[in-house]
This record gives structure tokens, sequence and C-alpha cells, in this order.
């Protein structure tokens, strides 16, 4: 009876160990998974290097001792010297699991994954040969465009046209895009073009023109009007004269200068010369 019991308690020892060592390699493993390191070595690294020391020097030197003589002695004194030291330092070495690599080599955890073909279109690899894509791609490498106009989801209100890595919205020819770049919506979208701006431009210089030729009409009926007045003062002095002689009749002839503006409209500005016959 006696050895059976010890027996049993041997067995039960056994187990508990067992279990105990199963749970502790479990708790590796997964300690060992979360940081992608599948083990790690301790090495002793030869290393060599030099240092500086204060070496003593002792100088030595003549004073006057007891007695009235003259007797030797030293002092001790301090200069910078060098030294080569050689000694081993312990280092640890972690190796990483396939698919892992380390971010430097002196790091002691592999948190960096391994893509064999790199991810494409702004892709980062996340796991071992896994890419964590981009919105607008997909695949395996993120190298397929994903056409959003097909998903399923309203993304704009009338047309949707798919592009790379992204997709646009468009409009009938009686709507305009809005600020959301989405929603269609009435009014103007054309932004005024160079061609636009220069008809404006050319309209106001029209209408600048139109209002210099009648000012210059009404400065030439001025103008005629004053050659005019001196020919009806001879004949008013004449008649008053009791003179039979037919008034003075003179001839005037205004020259004009002609003008050309920087669109090339031809006008002509205010007489600058009266000529007179």
């Amino acid at each position: 009876m006696g050895s059976r019991a010890e027996l049993c308690t041997l067995l039960g020892g056994l187990s508990f160990l067992l279990q105990l060592m199963s749970s502790e390699g479990s708790k590796g493993g997964s300690l060992k998974e979360s940081q992608r390191v599948c083990s790690k070595q301790t090495l002793m690294v030869p290393l060599r290097y030099n240092e500086s020391y204060s070496q003593p020097v002792y100088k030595p030197y003549l004073t006057l001792c007891a007695g009235r003589r003259v007797c030797s002695t030293y002092r001790t004194t301090y200069r910078v010297a060098w030294r080569e030291v050689r000694r081993e330092v312990r280092q640890t070495h972690a190796l990483c699991c396939q698919g892992w690599k380390k971010q430097h080599p002196g790091a002691l955890t592999c948190d960096e994954a391994i893509c064999a073909k790199p991810c494409m279109n702004g892709g980062v690899c996340i796991r071992p040969d896994q890419c964590e894509c981009t919105p607008g791609w997909g695949g395996k490498h993120c190298h397929v465009d994903v056409d959003e106009c097909r998903t399923g989801v309203t993304l704009c209100s009338h047309h949707c046209l798919n592009t790379a890595g992204s997709f646009t919205c468009g409009c009938p020819h009686d709507l305009v895009l809005g600020t959301d770049g989405r929603t269609c919506a009435e009014g103007s979208s054309k932004p005024p073009t160079s061609a636009n701006i220069l008809s404006v431009a050319v309209r106001e210089v029209e209408q600048d023109e139109c209002a210099l030729r009648r000012e210059v009409g009404e400065l030439r009926g001025r103008l005629e009007r004053l050659e005019q007045a001196p020919v009806r003062t001879i004949a008013r002095a004449q008649a008053s004269m009791g003179g039979d002689e037919k008034p003075l009749q003179r001839s005037c002839r205004l020259i004009y200068t002609e003008t050309t503006n920087p669109l090339g409209f031809t006008s002509w500005g205010v007489a600058d010369k009266v000529i007179c016959h």
C-alpha cells in the first residue's frame, strides 16, 4: 500500500510538472510570436579600444633639509596618457522569424514585415506578403484599380466616372457641379475665359469710340459756328456803313488729326488747323 501511494504521488507530481512546462512553453511561444523573434543568442564579443587616464610622474629636486644641509627629494605630478584596453562584452542577438526583419541591425525585435513583391500605389506591407492598400486600390499587391462607380454606393448625384485610384462626378449640360464635387445644381460653372474678357473689353472700347465720335461732332459744329461769326460781323459792319459792296466771303477749311487706338479703331480728333481763303 505504501509503495502504491508513493507511486501515485510521484505520477501526480510529474503530471503537474509537465503541465507547468507546457504552459511556460506556450507563453514563451506567444511572446516570440508577438515580437516576431524566433530565438535570441547571447555572445561574448571581444572589444578593443583606447582610453585616457592620469599617469603619475615623480620629479626629483634638491631642497634644504634640517641641519642646513642639502638633500634630494621628489614631488608627484600627473599627466594625461593613453592605454589600450581589451575585454569581452556580452551582447544579445535576436534572430527574426521568416517574413520579418529588424528595423536596424542592433534591434532586439523584428517589427518590419517582408513582402516578396513590393506593395504598389502607396500600399504598406503589414504582414509577410500581405499589403494594406490605400483607398481606390486593391489586390494582393495593391495593383488593381477599384471601380468606385460599380460598388453599389451612390457617390454622385448624376454621372460617375471611374479614374485610376479614384473617381469623378459629372453633370448634364443644364447643370453644374457643386463645391462638394458630387452634387449637380443649377448655375454657371464656366469661369470667364480670356476670349470673354477680350470681347467685353472690345465692347467697352466700342462704346467709348461712339462717345468720342459724338464729342468730336459737337466740337466740329461749335468750330464751324465760330468760323462763321467773323463773316457775319463784317457783313453787319458794311451794312451799317451803307456800303453797296458785297460782304466779304471767305471759305475756310478745317484740318483734323487722324488717330488710331490700340485696338485698331480709327477716329478723328479735334481740328488742329484752320485754312481760310
